[in-house]
């Protein structure tokens, strides 16, 4: 077995990476994004508020703190708790909303161009259709985030009654719980492959597509959360940033975050294209070898 094509691959992913300044385009992503992230918190907390239970957001603040650097959840935390544009009457709750859904899908538009630029394809959808993309895909994550809160949330309210009618041990209670957080690894990884699929313009073979969406989103998935683990021990441990930065150290962290995060999603999406073009080869030369033999088969009738 030879490593050769693996580093040939490791290869053209760098020299893309570079030529398409992915590293630019990643700080105007991490702008959009920290412009996004806190109109989607709060248009989440409006959504499981209007569901009749908030205390969903608790699930969800409970996972990002576990991944994010303590500071940039300090500050997340704080601007939730001082907003309170959602419970000043229908009228503000429904401007709010709406400003809500405009920033966070501008968010969502900017991640979308800068798949295009990793599958090296022109956007030809035009504005209203790609912001109506951009909006079902704010939509279709809460409802992600929400059928995963349930299944965390219940799955514990499940745990305790078998607890206490079937009498567990609380040594395999202790495993069914923790089995719960992988699937807020699935809801992830789940989320990040609708992105991959859905949102760029790429134009061919359904089946190839859906493939090829797959290695970029492992990939993203797995760096993400190893990375924002290891960032958010590094930020916690030696808080440099707010030596460097005073009392927007917090601010920095958060756009440093997002920064990376950025990086990913490109990454995973130029290694999806080259994966969707490898496929794509492969089914022409298989193609093309058909229609050669084929030929000489007709040939030799003759």
């Amino acid at each position: 077995m030879t490593f050769k094509p693996f580093i040939r691959g490791v290869k053209r992913l760098i020299i893309s990476v570079i030529k398409n300044d992915f590293f630019g385009m990643a700080a105007e992503m991490g702008f959009m994004l920290v412009i996004g992230i806190f109109p989607f918190m709060l248009f989440l907390m409006a959504i499981f508020g209007w569901m009749g239970n908030k205390s969903y957001m608790d699930t969800v603040l409970m996972f990002l703190s576990q991944i994010m650097p303590e500071q940039a959840m300090d500050l997340i935390l704080t601007v939730l708790s001082e907003v309170m544009i959602f419970s000043q009457g229908k009228l503000m709750a429904t401007i709010g909303i709406i400003v809500t859904l405009v920033l966070s899908t501008n968010a969502v538009a900017i991640i979308l161009k800068g798949l295009n630029r990793a599958y090296k394809v022109e956007e030809t959808r035009n504005f209203i259709y790609t912001r109506v993309l951009s909006l079902i895909m704010v939509l279709v994550n809460t409802m992600v985030m929400f059928l995963t809160i349930n299944l965390i949330v219940f799955g514990k309210v499940i745990i305790n009654f078998l607890i206490n009618h079937l009498h567990l041990s609380d040594e395999i209670a202790l495993m069914l719980l923790t089995l719960r957080w992988p699937v807020a690894f699935l809801a992830l990884y789940l989320m990040a492959f609708l992105i991959y699929y859905i949102l760029p313009d790429l134009r061919g073979n359904e089946r190839f597509k859906r493939t090829s969406a797959l290695p970029g989103t492992l990939f993203f998935c797995s760096f993400w959360l190893l990375g924002s683990w290891g960032f958010s021990l590094y930020v916690n441990n030696l808080k440099t940033y707010n030596m460097v930065y005073g009392t927007i150290g917090a601010f920095a962290v958060l756009m440093v975050w997002l920064y990376y995060t950025s990086i990913l999603i490109l990454i995973g999406g130029e290694i999806n294209s080259q994966v969707y073009n490898r496929l794509s080869a492969k089914a022409e030369e298989i193609k093309a070898d058909f229609a050669r033999l084929k030929a000489q088969k007709e040939n030799n009738q003759n």
